[in-house]
């Protein structure tokens, strides 16, 4: 079950366009790793860690920009972008994460989660978590990768949830994203701009602006609580 704090984003893509250059087979400490579509539902179980001395200039294995605060994972075989649910079996905790990388190579872990993600999922202090992991479908190549935002943006505001819209590293497109919804706002965050709009005092509330975010066109709009 998951509980009202979790992220519903981000979508999946209705056309495939995975990199091909992650698709070949290829070898990791003397094993061999054949990467495949899996069926959509596809479910693995088994123990997730975080990425640990993370750099926010490197590359994902697609050659995405890594972001250490996205909402994204890495994983042995899936192909890349792709979108997977996360389930935490300790707390019943469930997101969804962009898979981007390769990894991790580590007999008993299925997945490797950003620093985001992991804080999103309740992961971050444990340091690893029993999960199960579906499969969705392809992610869309162009999409940002969602930010998690641990506080609300501004110091004044109480509220304890916002929808973040989007994640953007060129400020034009974070304010071409901002006009398309009259109550969006940009909190600049290093080197990312996110717009979203909020805060609200509850996850119900959150979640009917961000039904309408979605109805307004940003199908990737996810929950976020601020702590």
């Amino acid at each position: 079950m998951r509980s009202e704090g979790d992220l519903v984003g981000p979508h999946v893509a209705k056309d495939p366009h995975y990199n091909s250059g992650t698709s070949r087979p290829y070898t990791v400490r003397g094993k061999t790793y054949y990467p495949r579509v899996p069926d959509t539902g596809h479910s693995e179980t088994g123990v997730a860690s975080w990425y640990a001395g993370e750099s926010p200039n490197r590359t994902t294995a697609n050659g995405e920009v890594f972001v250490p605060d996205g909402i994204s994972a890495a994983h042995k075989t899936f192909p890349l972008p792709s979108i997977a649910e996360v389930t935490n079996l300790d707390t019943g905790k469930t997101i969804r994460v962009r898979v981007n990388d390769r990894g991790p190579f580590v007999d008993d872990r299925v997945m490797d989660l950003s620093r985001g993600a992991a804080k999103a999922l309740g992961v971050y202090a444990s340091g690893t978590a029993h999960v199960r992991i579906t499969w969705l479908g392809p992610a869309d190549p162009m999409t940002s990768t969602p930010v998690y935002v641990a506080s609300a943006p501004s110091s004044d505001d109480r509220r304890r949830y916002i929808v973040q819209l989007g994640a953007f590293s060129v400020k034009d497109n974070a304010e071409t994203a901002r006009d398309r919804l009259e109550a969006a706002r940009i909190d600049q965050r290093g080197a990312l701009y996110i717009v979203y709009t909020g805060p609200f005092a509850s996850a119900a509330a959150a979640e009917g602006h961000r039904q309408e975010a979605i109805d307004a066109g940003f199908s990737g709009a996810i929950l976020v609580r601020a702590e």
